[in-house]
């Protein structure tokens, strides 16, 4: 129900102008700065937050680097120990070693030394062998053998203190190298020979006894006439006139004759130790009996007589006698090698 005073008054006032809605240039211009300014401020936030973010992700970034630094150096220090602790080991086991190596060079020193004194006494009782073969044996080849080992031994050592003595042995081979050549065994090898051949050498007195048969020809007389020569043959058997020159031999008994054989035998056997004992006038002399004894006993026409004492003259025309020099320098340095290693032994 309307009121009357409302009704009154509204008809009484003046009627209000209608608002009018038509932006004005300033509302407009408002409204696109605040636009603008809103439009600005967005994209701020938007970089702000674009450059946060990626500040962020730089950072995560730097931090995981980080990290992984971190743990690397990490390893790298628990390697590094390890290292050390390995380091620590081996130089242990090094001085160990060096320790042991020490010890081992001290006794193979020792060892070596040892073996060095051994082998030098071997070898001067081989140069002392081969020094008495050489003076009372005057065997040249033995002395030579001997003095030959000894210097493949020193080779074998191969030690510097031992030099002088390898070349004292080695003036000592020149020496002996450079003599003249006696063939010590040919020689007692022939005479070897002509002992064994004496027992079947004919005494004269065989000759005597068994006269050379006649040699066969061819008989061209007929069957009476070779009945008659063969009994005018035994006839003449039945008794014998012979002229002797060799008296002695022809009155020698089947013992004496054994003991013949047997002086010629012993003739021959001093003859052999008088080569080895390089005595040339025993040695001729001997030869010179076992001749005379061929001449007289034996039977000269027989060939193998007669190549006995061809035999004997060649071996007389030997010279036994030379000037053999001694190993006394290869002795003097291979005791002064002895004592040397065995003064600076430890």
């Amino acid at each position: 129900m309307t009121q009357p005073h409302d009704t009154l008054s509204a008809a009484l006032e003046a009627p209000k102008p209608k608002r009018s809605f038509a932006p004005s240039i300033a509302s407009v211009l408002a409204v696109i700065a605040i636009a603008a300014a809103a439009g600005v401020w967005l994209y701020q936030q938007q970089a702000t937050q674009a450059m946060q973010a990626d500040v962020a992700r730089q950072l995560a970034q730097h931090a995981q680097h980080a990290a992984d630094v971190a743990a690397r150096e990490a390893a790298l220090t628990e390697r590094l120990r390890t290292l050390e602790r390995e380091l620590a080991q081996v130089s242990g086991k090094q001085a160990v070693a060096q320790a042991q190596q020490a010890t081992l060079a001290t006794l193979y020193d020792a060892l070596t030394r040892s073996e060095t004194q051994r082998v030098l006494t071997d070898l001067e009782q081989t140069l002392s062998f081969a020094s008495q073969q050489l003076q009372l044996a005057g065997n040249v080849a033995s002395a030579l053998v001997g003095l030959e080992t000894v210097q493949n031994k020193l080779a074998e050592l191969d030690r510097p203190e031992l030099i002088p003595v390898r070349q004292a042995v080695a003036r000592d081979v020149d020496r002996l190298k450079t003599l003249p050549y006696l063939d010590v065994v040919g020689i007692s090898a022939k005479l070897d020979s002509l002992v064994g051949t004496i027992d079947k050498l004919p005494l004269a007195v065989d000759g005597y006894h068994h006269p050379a048969a006649p040699s066969p020809q061819a008989d061209t007389r007929n069957w009476f006439e070779r009945l008659g020569s063969e009994l005018w043959g035994e006839l003449r058997q039945l008794v014998r006139i012979r002229e002797m020159d060799k008296p002695e031999a022809m009155l020698l008994t089947p013992e004496q004759a054994f003991f013949l054989r047997e002086n010629v035998k012993l003739r021959l056997l001093d003859a052999r130790t008088a080569l080895l004992l390089r005595n040339e006038g025993a040695f001729r002399a001997d030869l010179k009996a076992a001749d005379l004894y061929l001449a007289n006993y034996f039977d000269n026409n027989a060939p193998e007589t007669r190549n006995t004492q061809r035999t004997l003259a060649e071996l007389s025309q030997q010279t036994l006698a030379m000037q053999l020099p001694s190993l006394a320098e290869s002795l003097a340095a291979i005791r002064n090698a002895r004592v040397s290693t065995r003064e600076v032994q430890p």
